[in-house]
């Protein structure tokens, strides 16, 4: 694996430097990191997220900065890499930092989370990253989105499930806490069955569902494309049973790739939806996002990164002017608890999940989310 991508890299942050550091540049900036997936498979996600952080910073910015001090995003390129997203913290670290911001996947988030401890720098918005002194988690544990899935499951009398899971790192951990779930409420799963990451079995295992008669449930734990595929490929063997995805799954992207298959998939949320502009918070990520009305733009992800960064810089703006790292972290845990419609984020000496809210959606026959 090549060690270094520089192009990309300086690329990256000449152009953020140039974005998010105004006329009152004269002030030493506050500097935040992240690595994202700007390449790669998953560069879709890494370049929405940029793309709302760099609005964000530029918003306040324009509003005079933190205290006088500008924000100035350094953002390096992980390709979706744990051992580049490793390597892009040790950088960030050894510069003028002050936090990370934002991290996707569960393996990239769990390979930075122990190098930003290490350095005494907080991680704000990490997936699955393991919760410590230096580890902010805003939205809801994997463990929480599947508590609500099986709970509302067992609610509408969807007793029998099977648990199809990406035979992978994080589909085997989320399996386990499928599992976890089932067991809290007695219940048994009818089908157990794991996709080959590369969908080579997906035949396989839809034609198992497809035998299980007694089925009316599925709790699908895959990556977007594995989903989308593995879906497809159910829905034209003729099984119409319900599908429950996780977050990640719900964007715009599975949408289109699902075509006429969107009946019957639902999706787990962990924000306000990004269409509920009667929300302040929304209403604002939308006037930060959105070009004349265009709701296209709109997206869980970004909802997502917006509160994120909105709660990173609370923080930072508690801290004060000369905030450090260990001060933001004591800045972040005194906090007032914030409300974002039926979402609640508050973090304290012992709480690093600063939210529990689990929601569902599903998609319309337009091709849009709703609740």
């Amino acid at each position: 694996m090549p060690r270094h991508r520089p192009c990309l890299t300086v690329l990256a942050l000449a152009s953020l430097a140039a974005l998010t550091v105004p006329a009152h540049a004269d002030a030493h900036p506050i500097i935040v990191g992240a690595s994202l997936p700007l390449s790669g498979a998953n560069a879709a996600t890494g370049q929405e997220t940029l793309s709302v952080l760099k609005a964000y910073f530029d918003s306040i910015n324009r509003s005079g900065g933190i205290d006088g001090r500008p924000l100035q995003l350094n953002a390096l390129d992980d390709a979706y890499e744990p051992e580049k997203a490793a390597e892009n913290t040790r950088t960030l670290a050894a510069s003028r930092a002050v936090a990370l911001l934002n991290c996707w996947g569960t393996a990239n988030c769990s390979a930075m989370a122990p190098v930003a401890t290490q350095a005494g720098m907080p991680l704000m918005g990490g997936i699955g990253a393991p919760p410590g002194r230096y580890v902010f988690n805003v939205r809801a544990s994997t463990e929480s989105e599947l508590a609500a899935v099986v709970r509302h499951m067992a609610n509408i009398g969807q007793t029998q499930i099977a648990v199809v899971y990406e035979d992978a790192a994080f589909g085997k951990e989320a399996h386990g806490l499928a599992r976890r779930a089932l067991q809290d409420h007695r219940l048994q799963p009818l089908l157990e069955l794991a996709l080959a990451p590369d969908g080579s079995n997906a035949g396989a295992v839809a034609a198992e569902l497809g035998k299980a008669d007694a089925l009316n449930g599925v709790i699908l734990l895959a990556s977007p494309a594995l989903t989308v595929g593995f879906i497809n490929q159910v829905r034209n063997a003729g099984v119409g049973v319900q599908f429950y995805n996780l977050a990640a799954q719900a964007n715009a992207a599975v949408v289109r790739g699902l075509g006429r298959h969107t009946s019957g998939v639902v999706f787990t949320t962990l924000v306000p939806s990004p269409w509920r502009s009667a929300i302040p918070a929304v209403r604002e990520y939308q006037q930060l996002v959105g070009k004349d009305g265009a709701q296209a733009q709109y997206s869980f992800l970004g909802m997502e990164v917006y509160l994120n960064a909105r709660t990173l810089v609370e923080g930072l703006r508690k801290a004060g002017r000369g905030v450090t790292r260990d001060a933001l972290v004591a800045a972040l845990e005194s906090q007032e608890p914030r409300q974002y419609g039926p979402m609640t984020v508050h973090f304290g000496p012992q709480r690093r999940e600063g939210s529990s809210y689990v929601g569902l959606t599903m998609i319309d026959r337009r091709g849009q989310f709703i609740e």
